[in-house]
């Protein structure tokens, strides 16, 4: 129904169009046949009045499309036969009356003339100025097209009649009504951006209805409703339009309904999103698969620092399980070492699953306990943890206490940084061939400060190796690059810093700054 309406509308302004070419064609005709009565009158009768002042009807039905060249003919022309007219009426008797009428005739045709030449001046101002705007809507990057609301307003305004005045929860429990009023709104205009967006070939072809390219499943227009009733200064919504061919479309509808905008014709911004969408669809999935590899990431580092770190307490397991064997097998089983030897198991299998815990907690990005812990004496300790190492690659470790600092720190966690940098220099040297295999570890107070500097004397650093703390970094064959990365992370979690640079005197120079505890 209609589509057969549509056709009846359509049909109706061709008729319309048609009538109104041929009526500007005869216009011309109409203005001379009318102009060649007007002289008659005023040559060959005895009235005694104006009658040329009726020139000015004749401008009037002529000047319609003229140009200013054809309009000021159509003048001079009038202005002639009325010249004419006063010759042959009164050029053997001309009176002051007679000549006075000639005057206002002529004054008539002039400012007759002027007008008109001043309209025909706006319109063609305005003719520019309106195919400006069709130029400039029609290049727009944005697709435009208008709505004619005012059924919208008039259905509103009936149910306001018929005593609604919840209007959001009568459209939210009669969405027929919504799309009801859908189909009514009429799309009086579109630029060449919107018929691009909707697939359609020319303005003829485009959508009529609003109903028309959006899907039975949109919900953007019971909030336009509302929007309308309210004459909200802007607004604005996300959905989708069918496209010509069906294809649906992400859009962001715009369009102001003030209350002084006109319902007939509100122009409406058409942004297309599916750009953004597929975009937002990427980033999404890059997100989700980003957490996965972090997640992945995590545990894999996770399982290669805890067994990098319980390389050294399973061997001191394996140490002291080979000699209570040792003192078991001889002919005259030595139980007290034995005993011994199983206490010192027993103490590294703790010591294991201390180095556990605290990995997984630095790993992981829990928090430390922090208490005092006495500096001169955990270098000792740690040094006597570590002789078994030095002893079996020949090398000696030449400690040089200043005192006794004390820092907050976590005394296990600590160890693992200094068991690593020893390890680290002891295999610098072993893989270099220093027959000479000796580490210094000095200990020096500055300020509120204590500086932990310890310095082996291999072949330095490797210039291959610009980013050493870099987890996985590693330029040592079967290296896991973790033994540096959970340094810097053990120094991080107490607040401290380190660096690893060369000796003046050759080797490679560990240095380490801990804030003093209060």
């Amino acid at each position: 129904m209609s589509t057969i309406v549509d056709q009846a509308a359509e049909h109706a302004l061709a008729v319309q169009r048609d009538a109104a070419l041929d009526g500007t064609r005869l216009r011309p005709l109409a203005a001379g046949l009318l102009a060649l009565g007007i002289f008659w009158v005023d040559s060959f009768t005895s009235f005694h009045s104006a009658i040329a002042t009726l020139y000015v009807l004749v401008l009037l039905l002529a000047a319609t499309r003229l140009s200013r060249q054809a309009l000021t003919g159509w003048s001079l022309a009038c202005a002639t036969l009325t010249l004419a007219s006063f010759a042959i009426a009164h050029a053997r008797d001309p009176s002051l009356e007679a000549a006075l009428r000639l005057l206002v005739s002529l004054a008539a045709n002039a400012v007759t003339t002027a007008l008109l030449l001043h309209r025909a001046a706006l319109d063609a101002r305005m003719a520019r100025e309106e195919r400006r705007y069709a130029t400039m809507t029609d290049t727009l990057a944005i697709a435009i097209w208008e709505h004619d609301f005012r059924p919208v307003a008039e259905a509103v305004a009936g149910l306001r009649t018929a005593g609604i005045t919840d209007l959001a929860a009568y459209l939210r429990a009669h969405p027929e009504f919504v799309a009801e009023i859908r189909q009514r709104v009429r799309i009086t205009d579109a630029n060449r951006t919107a018929l691009d967006l909707m697939g359609v070939p020319n303005k003829a072809a485009f959508f009529r209805r609003l109903g028309d390219f959006l899907p039975d499943t949109d919900t953007s227009f019971a909030d336009c409703i509302l929007a309308i009733d309210e004459r909200r200064p802007m607004f604005q919504a996300e959905t989708q339009v069918l496209a010509a061919d069906g294809t649906p479309i992400d859009v962001i509808v715009a369009f102001s309904l003030s209350p002084g905008a006109c319902l007939a014709r509100v122009p409406g911004s058409i942004l297309d999103i599916r750009q953004r969408k597929r975009l937002e669809t990427t980033v999404e999935r890059t997100r989700i698969e980003l957490e996965r590899v972090q997640r992945t990431a995590a545990i894999g580092a996770m399982s290669a620092s805890i067994a990098h770190e319980i390389n050294q307490p399973i061997s001191a397991v394996q140490s002291y399980a080979d000699a209570a064997v040792r003192w078991l097998v001889r002919p005259q089983p030595d139980l007290a070492e034995v005993r011994l030897a199983l206490s010192g198991l027993n103490q590294a299998v703790a010591n294991v699953h201390e180095v556990i815990q605290r990995v997984r907690s630095l790993v992981g990005g829990g928090q430390a306990k922090l208490v005092p812990v006495g500096l001169g004496t955990l270098v000792r300790e740690t040094v006597a943890i570590a002789a078994r190492d030095l002893d079996a690659h020949g090398a000696r470790l030449l400690f040089f206490p200043g005192g006794e600092p004390q820092v907050r720190g976590d005394a296990i966690l600590l160890q693992r940084l200094l068991l690593n940098l020893i390890t680290n220099a002891l295999q610098s040297m072993e893989a270099a061939g220093i027959a000479d295999k000796r580490i210094e570890l000095h200990l020096h107070l500055a300020k509120d400060r204590v500086r932990l500097l310890l310095r082996d004397h291999g072949p330095g650093l490797d210039p291959g190796m610009a980013r050493p703390f870099e987890t996985f970094a590693t330029t040592k064959p079967g290296g896991m690059g973790l033994g540096l990365s959970i340094c810097r992370s053990i120094v991080e979690l107490h607040e401290g810093r380190i660096g690893l640079s060369n000796h003046p005197d050759g080797g490679a120079l560990a240095t380490i700054e801990l804030p003093l505890a209060a």
